[in-house]
């Protein structure tokens, strides 16, 4: 009987990949559940450069990467909302993909399935890769 590696989803958090904490435009120099949690909470509208971005690149090639971003949407019919982006690199385009929820919590939710390594759900989410350069 073969065995045969299961190819990984880039849609989703790489187990083996290490994370690096990104507030508003700066490297944290420190990681934890509880610092992701509560940066996501003091994200404001006032703040012109107020998001968080987590994200992973492949050590052995750092053209490769997956990240979670959010920052409050400052305009438009989600105003207030909080815009959940899920991106990867992909061979033929690298992807973006975006949702907005009116909940903390429910941006925590998503931060915590991709910190934690399990599958983050997609349903719902738009591709916005086409605003990729």
């Amino acid at each position: 009987m073969l065995f045969f590696k299961k190819k990984s989803d880039a849609s989703q958090p790489h187990s083996d990949w290490p994370w690096r904490l990104e507030l508003s435009g700066y490297p944290s120099s420190q990681l934890s559940w509880e610092i992701i949690v509560s940066e996501l909470r003091k994200l404001n509208l006032e703040d012109v450069d107020s998001f968080l971005i987590l994200e992973q690149r492949d050590p052995k090639n750092p053209k490769e990467y997956w990240y979670i971003q959010s920052a409050l949407a400052k305009a438009g019919p989600f105003q207030g909302q909080y815009i959940v982006g899920v991106g990867w690199s992909a061979p033929e385009h690298n992807q973006m993909w975006e949702l907005c929820v009116p909940q903390v919590e429910q941006a925590i939710g998503y931060f915590e399935d991709a910190y934690k390594k399990k599958h983050v759900d997609l349903t719902g989410f738009e591709d916005q890769s086409d605003m990729l350069p």
